[in-house]
This record gives C-alpha cells, sequence and structure tokens, in this order.
C-alpha cells in the first residue's frame, strides 16, 4: 500500500536555548488544527525528561533516550518514525533534537530512500541564544551545525542580552547563514502559524516580538523544495558514462548525495554514495523491496536547478519536455 509522506520537521540548535518551549507551543497549534503530532524526543541522558510534558498534547511521542540521534540511534530513528506514521497515523512528524547531536547527520538519515517513503523533511528550525552555556567543542560545533542547516533561526532570550551585543550576535548568525528566515524572540514566544508557513507568504502583524530578516531583492528566491535535502527522482534508467560525467561535475558546495537507480542495459539495482571532499562510490545490491529510483542531494549554496536538469539528463531515452 502506498504511503503519502506526511511533513517531518527537526528541531534543533543550542543547549538549553528553549527547544523544549518552542515544542509545545508547536503541538498546541497542531492539537488545535485538529492533526495528530508525532513526537521523537532525543536527549542524551539515559531517561527522558522532556517526553512527558510534550505527552501532555502530542497523540504519541517517542523517546529517543540514551544518545544521539546523529550517531547513536539512528535505527532508532527510522524505527520510531515507521512507528508513529504506520502505528499512530500521525498527521505530522517532529524531532527534538538533543542539544548534542549534529542536524546535518539527522537529515542525512531521515532523507534515507525507505525514511523518506514515510517522511518528508519540511522544515529545519533551529534555536540559538547568546547566553553561552556551551564550554565544549562539541557543543559549539552542533550549534554551528544547527545555524547553518537551519530554513528557521529563532534567535531567542532577547531580553537577556544589551541591545548593542545583540547586534553583534545577530549579525554574526546571519553571516553563517544567510538562506534562512529570521526571528528574534524572547521565551520562544512567536506565533506558530507563521513560522509554520510557506517562506514568502507570512505577513507582519503588530505587536510582536519577532522581527523578520529583510531579504535583498537580488537574494536568491526560494524554491518549494527543501533547501538542504532535494530529491531528483528518475524516470528511468541512467547511461552509464553521461552519469560517470555527472559526477564529474557536481560542485563543492553539494556535501552529500544519495540513491537507487539502474543503468540501462544492466540488470542489477545499484546504490550511489557520495559524501565530500569528492568520494562516490556505485554498487549493485539486492533489496527485497525497492524504493522508487531517485537520488537525494544534500547541500545548499549552488545552482540546484542546474544540477537536476543535468542529473536527469543522464536518464537513458528520456522523453522529450521533461
Amino acid at each position: 500500500m502506498s504511503i503519502t509522506p506526511i511533513p517531518f520537521y527537526i528541531l534543533c540548535g543550542s543547549l538549553g536555548a528553549g527547544k523544549t518551549t518552542l515544542l509545545m507551543r508547536l503541538l498546541e497549534h497542531w492539537k488545535a488544527q485538529g492533526q495528530r503530532a508525532g513526537v521523537l524526543m532525543n536527549e542524551a541522558g539515559s531517561v527522558s525528561i522532556d517526553g512527558p510534558r510534550a505527552g501532555t498534547l502530542a497523540e504519541q511521542v517517542m523517546n529517543l533516550a540514551g544518545g544521539c540521534v546523529c550517531c547513536d540511534t539512528k535505527e532508532d530513528l527510522s524505527w520510531g518514525i515507521a512507528q508513529l506514521v504506520r502505528d499512530y497515523a500521525s498527521d505530522v512528524l517532529i524531532l527534538e533534537c538533543s542539544g548534542l547531536a549534529d542536524p546535518a547527520e539527522v537529515i542525512d538519515a531521515v532523507t534515507d530512500a525507505y525514511t523518506a517513503r514515510l517522511a518528508s523533511l519540511e522544515r529545519v528550525i533551529a534555536l540559538v541564544h547568546p547566553v553561552s552555556t556551551e564550554e565544549s567543542h562539541s557543543g559549539a560545533y552542533v550549534t554551528t551545525q544547527a545555524i547553518r542547516c537551519a530554513d528557521e533561526l529563532i534567535l531567542n532570550k532577547r531580553d537577556l542580552y544589551v541591545p548593542g551585543h545583540w547586534e553583534g550576535f545577530r549579525a554574526g548568525i546571519v553571516a553563517q547563514n544567510p538562506y534562512a528566515r529570521l526571528w528574534e524572540t524572547s521565551h520562544a514566544r512567536l506565533d506558530a502559524a507563521d513560522l509554520l508557513a510557506p517562506h514568502g507568504s507570512t505577513k507582519h502583524v503588530a505587536p510582536t516580538n519577532v522581527l523578520f530578516n529583510k531579504s535583498k531583492s537580488s537574494a536568491p528566491q526560494r524554491a518549494t523544495y527543501h533547501p538542504i535535502a532535494t530529491t531528483v527522482t528518475l524516470p528511468g534508467p541512467l547511461n552509464r558514462q553521461r552519469f560517470l560525467a555527472w559526477i564529474k561535475t557536481i560542485p563543492k558546495e553539494l556535501e552529500r548525495a544519495k540513491g537507487y537507480f539502474r543503468f540501462a542495459k544492466e540488470p542489477e539495482l545499484q546504490e550511489f554514495q557520495y559524501a565530500l571532499p569528492g568520494q562516490a562510490t556505485i554498487s549493485p545490491l539486492m533489496l527485497l523491496d525497492e524504493p522508487d529510483p531517485a537520488l537525494v542531494l544534500i547541500g545548499r549554496g549552488y545552482d540546484v536547478e542546474r544540477l537536476r536538469a543535468d542529473l536527469l539528463a543522464t536518464v537513458e531515452n528520456q522523453p522529450e519536455n521533461s
């Protein structure tokens, strides 16, 4: 039975930045809309502390405690998504990452060809705050990754910072990710409907403590697909030589690519894996439950449409105007 993938949100960011507070606001919104929200909680300890709170509003909460979802519990994440979709009929999913989990690795996990059939990565929401509680290198690294991967950047705890220092903090964040929509809040207080609205359609209505980053007119327009993970469906088998030539054109801004397909006149299903600094592998394999032919491209800051068009040009005997 075919299942239409449901929206999947990643909530990540600094330790103590207010992620659980925002999660509760989002759950309140979805419940008011009559949507069954499934929550995946990833906490660094062996016992879930925030899970019971989320359980008061969510349809179902799956606790991924005892390790970082980006490495220790990747299989648990896929299993949890499958359970929430198939057993609990969730309408929307949200994962609250531990402040120690690398969101780039989480994105890689949820865009797996199997998981992507159940859940479609909708948006990465990152909360950061200028009051640093991170003394470890790993914590600082995770915060940097959250900023880089975010579609929605929420600068929280504005009330705790003096104006001059806040502007410098904000400028540093924007420099790291000019693509995200910027919010400035205290107590993670913002309208969930505005946050979840498609980019470009949000109306700034006073009074509010949320400030939107004004994009320059020359800034690239956001496309309808997720800008971190772009799925390219392949309508047929690929021409091997053209595909090998395409690999050589992959820009440095593409950090990851993966997927399944067949080459023309070759019976084996192929698995493709690519990761920086340019390592690509193509391996035949056999799967009992084959996913649809597709490649997932993970990156930002490159010409997505050009790379997509060049990839589709490697399809053998492709129909005109495809």
